[in-house]
């Protein structure tokens, strides 16, 4: 599933962490618009599902996390610290023995950093196109996503 400018995804996106139980598959975004898109873009989201490992008996749907943007010029890290926040409280709290970042954004090398020091497994996946060097390098797994088909 792809809505331009708002996320994309596949249910093959958490492949790399098969060999762990996928506990929940949270999507971080913003959406530009108004509280109706944002429904919308919710509802399309929570329909999505994703790989996991076949014994498990976990829900296999998305959860997302959406920031409402007025428009696509202004900056916004309410994702950025969103998402850290929640991955270190997790890991701190001992919930994830490890953890799969979608994401490219060199922001979150001090991130992965941290997590790693807590004995976390950290596996890092995105498109080769803007996949930052710094996350390739504090990962234990890394894939690339380049090829993977969404409707």
């Amino acid at each position: 599933m792809h809505d331009p400018d708002t996320y994309v995804w596949n249910a093959s996106f958490t492949q790399l962490a098969l060999q762990h139980e996928i506990l929940r598959v949270t999507y971080y975004t913003y959406v530009v618009g108004d509280d109706q898109r944002v429904a919308t873009v919710r509802n399309a989201m929570q329909l999505q599902i994703f790989a996991k490992h076949m014994a498990s008996l976990l829900p296999t749907t998305l959860t997302p996390c959406i920031f409402k943007k007025d428009n696509r010029s202004r900056s916004g890290k309410g994702v950025d610290i969103q998402l850290s926040v929640d991955m270190l409280s997790h890991v701190f709290r001992g919930n994830v023995d490890s953890v799969l970042l979608l994401s490219g954004d060199g922001d979150y090398a001090p991130l992965l950093d941290e997590v790693r020091r807590a004995g976390v497994l950290v596996y890092v996946s995105a498109f080769s196109d803007g996949f930052n060097q710094a996350l390739k390098e504090r990962a234990d797994s890394v894939y690339e996503l380049d090829g993977t088909t969404w409707k």
